[in-house]
């Protein structure tokens, strides 16, 4: 039989006050906010917009005066006809965004596909992602305001 005195011993210290680890939002998440909904803000972006891109991605990139960036995608049916191939692309372009969210931090960015990126690999689409990511840091986007 255990006494009062043991149980006390092997029991958990009080928890702090703080939420648990899930009900925290992580700073590396994709809320509502980091996204371009509306036509309205899509129409804003290409409006005055720097364009960006290489083999596999085309960037429609504008400053937007905020202290984080905005995602927007548009992935055209034309250029990638099946949902699958499309679904993919949006789910890596969300990923390499939400992992370099602080490099692109003042800009909105609608990422547009290319025909034939359902051929190449994530890890290459990624790294020509971030290949993008380093030309949009090194502009001086933001400082033509």
């Amino acid at each position: 039989m255990h006494s009062n005195n043991d149980i006390l011993t092997h029991s958990e210290p009080p928890s702090s006050s703080s939420p648990p680890p899930f009900l925290m939002k992580s700073a590396n998440g994709f809320s509502k906010s980091v996204r371009i909904l509306k036509p309205k803000d899509f129409q804003h972006v290409f409006s005055n917009a720097e364009k960006f891109g290489n083999r596999n991605w085309t960037f429609i990139v504008r400053a937007n005066q905020k202290p984080y960036p905005r995602l927007g995608l548009a992935i055209a049916k034309k250029q990638l006809p099946h949902a699958v191939w499309r679904n993919r692309v949006k789910r890596l372009a969300r990923e390499a965004f939400r992992l370099h969210k602080k490099e692109l931090s003042g800009y909105d960015i609608v990422v547009l596909g290319r025909k034939g990126m359902q051929d190449i690999d994530n890890q290459t689409l990624h790294k020509s992602f971030l290949h993008l990511v380093r030309k949009i840091k090194k502009s001086d986007l933001k400082d033509r305001l």
